[in-house]
């Protein structure tokens, strides 16, 4: 039997579990949470090496990440176009990665993937704390969804540590620790550019004008040490900096595999620099439309409603960017979410172990054209969980007004101030 099987039967009774404790409100101890969800990854993470296809950004690009940074030079600036476009912060972690492989003796199928299950992992317990209420039933069926398993035991992928600096991120801006919120904020940026969509929820769970601006300057703290860090450990002079921050700002646009653009190539996955400036500006509109109409949601109804738009109308897309949303859809579950959530491990599934490992040739081609169209019933799900009803109004009138006041400062809105 081939490792794409053996793993596919885990991952049903994962999903299959998640299910039952959400139609039944099974909240099992965060311990339960923790160990099954390290049997899915590190079994995951131990038969993604014996498949027959790896992912190549993990075969190819992570690796010469690392091998770069070893060798002290900026992958940024020396990979392949569109093999690394991001601060250092992630090839250091693939240094480390690689180092500790060589170490322990572990090949690099293997080394590649700790940090992104470790960090994986440890987001089961801030999801539960995120969740406020019934955080032990969220964090376990985080633990048991396949979307993540994947993600960082197959792919190896960086969505996890995003996450992880995020998620931190606004349970210490809820308990009013500015600077380290801002900190994590800025961590979180660090590793991939969509982070950004994590900000103005951090922002704004902080009460204050003041508050906010500190919070806004430790986020920056962190990039622009990351960036600085390609001069001081790095080969990057001081006066290439403006051309490696536009190298980072760049993105290969790479289209056909997702919603509208899937329709507009006929299901065929090209480089088009027209899809890609016209994508920018679609994107750009939606998401500030969905900050407007959001602006009074709970911070994380708005990061959730953020994300969601994002990939409802993304031009380009990789299966492993649908984790972004899922702390926060179990967190605070808008109507449809169970929907968002189930279409979505289905078709994150369908890519990673049928597409990737089982077909080739005309049988690949038809096979992927058919999984890129479905992407429009995973991003109907999406529409249909984003948090309308949860939209937030201002507060209004003298007792509102007097009711936010009770602590000493401004009116309170929505739990924020």
């Amino acid at each position: 039997m081939t490792p794409e099987l053996i793993m596919g039967p885990p991952l049903a009774v994962g999903f299959a579990l998640a299910v039952f404790a959400q139609r039944r409100g099974w909240s099992p101890p965060l311990w339960v949470a923790l160990c099954a969800g390290a049997v899915l990854r590190v079994l995951a993470m131990l038969l993604a090496p014996q498949m027959a296809v790896q992912p190549y950004d993990f075969e190819h690009d992570f690796r010469d990440a690392a091998n770069a940074v070893l060798d002290g030079q900026n992958p940024t600036m020396h990979l392949r176009e569109g093999g690394w476009h991001f601060l250092p912060l992630l090839a250091y972690v693939l240094a480390g990665q690689q180092e500790l492989g060589e170490t322990l003796g572990l090949s690099w199928a293997v080394a590649g993937r700790i940090v992104p299950v470790v960090a994986d992992l440890a987001l089961i317990p801030l999801i539960s704390r995120l969740a406020a209420e019934r955080g032990a039933l969220r964090g376990f069926q985080y633990a048991c969804l396949p979307v993540g398993v994947l993600v960082s035991g197959v792919h190896g992928q960086f969505p996890p540590i995003t996450l992880l600096f995020g998620v931190a991120a606004l349970l210490a801006a809820r308990r009013g620790h500015v600077q380290l919120a801002g900190l994590l904020i800025g961590l979180s940026v660090s590793c991939t550019h969509w982070s950004l969509l994590l900000v103005p929820g951090v922002v704004l769970a902080v009460p204050g004008l003041r508050r906010r601006v500190t919070v806004l300057v430790w986020t920056a703290m962190a990039p622009l040490a990351m960036l600085a860090s390609s001069s001081l450990f790095l080969d990057t002079a001081a006066s290439e900096l403006p051309a490696l921050v536009r190298a980072i700002m760049s993105t290969r646009p790479v289209v056909g595999d997702w919603g509208w653009t899937a329709v507009a190539t006929g299901g065929e996955q090209i480089v088009s620099p027209v899809f890609g400036r016209v994508g920018l500006v679609i994107l750009a509109a939606a998401l500030l439309a969905a900050l407007w109409w959001w602006r009074w949601a709970e911070p994380e109804l708005l990061t959730l409603a953020l994300l969601l738009v994002f990939l409802i109308v993304t031009y380009r897309l990789g299966a492993q960017y649908l984790l972004w949303p899922l702390p926060y859809l179990l967190a605070r579950p808008p109507r449809g979410a169970w929907s968002a959530i189930t279409l979505t491990s289905l078709w994150v599934v369908a890519g990673y172990l049928h597409l990737l490992y089982f077909l080739t040739g005309m049988e690949w081609a038809t096979a992927h054209r058919v999984w890129v169209f479905s992407s429009l019933a995973v991003i109907a799900a999406m529409v249909y969980a984003l948090p309308w009803r949860e939209r937030g109004l201002p507060a209004t009138g003298p007792a509102a007004g007097a009711q936010g006041l009770s602590d000493g400062h401004e009116p309170a809105v929505n739990g924020r101030r």
